[in-house]
């Protein structure tokens, strides 16, 4: 069985995922493809077919970009607190709170009920609260998804090893004393 550990290549590739995803300009490329979420899981991958003296399976590569997705989620959410504080300036949300207002405006369609609803979430401020919540734990899902795919595309891509074979850079067996010395216990003076 393969104990090498996984936690090292997880906690980088997880890493590089929420940092990347959590920069505005960057992290947009996410909601295009998920690449980020991808590449931090080839990345995980990556990573832990380089550690480990033997063979890294899919179903290991794949574990290793769930997870690394799971902690990338967990990063961008923690990163993109100070970023959209900055950005908004100051903390500053009622320009959202406002543009949310007029849309409800523009659609004279919506239900009493819920535009009232609506109009009560934005008075008590909780309505970026929801938003953060839901978007954390919808992340936490499509990072770990696609990561886990990402992981398994790496190991595809970077392992060329065969089943049992140690890699080149394995240590070696301790070295065997030559045949025609004697063995320790036996001493001639």
């Amino acid at each position: 069985m393969n104990n090498t550990s996984i936690l090292k290549p997880v906690l980088i590739g997880g890493m590089a995922l929420g940092i990347i995803s959590a920069l505005p300009v960057i992290g947009s490329c996410n909601c295009v493809c998920c690449a980020w979420a991808i590449g931090g899981g080839i990345l995980a991958a990556f990573l832990h077919v380089r550690e480990s003296p033997f063979q890294v399976t899919m179903g290991r590569g794949a574990l290793a970009g769930l997870a690394a997705g799971a902690i990338g989620a967990v990063v961008c959410y923690l990163f993109s607190i100070p970023i959209q504080y900055v950005l908004s300036g100051g903390g500053n949300m009622t320009m959202v709170a406002e543009q949310i207002r007029e849309q409800l405006a523009k659609n004279p369609d919506l239900p009493q009920e819920l535009r009232q609803s609506i109009e009560n979430i934005l008075e008590r401020g909780d309505f970026m609260r929801i938003v953060a919540v839901f978007s954390f734990f919808f992340n936490v899902v499509l990072f770990s998804l696609f990561a886990m795919v990402g992981g398994a595309i790496g190991v595809a891509v970077f392992e060329k090893r065969k089943p049992g074979d140690p890699q080149a850079n394995a240590t070696p067996p301790p070295p065997q004393p030559p045949e025609d010395m004697p063995p320790p216990d036996h001493f001639d003076f």
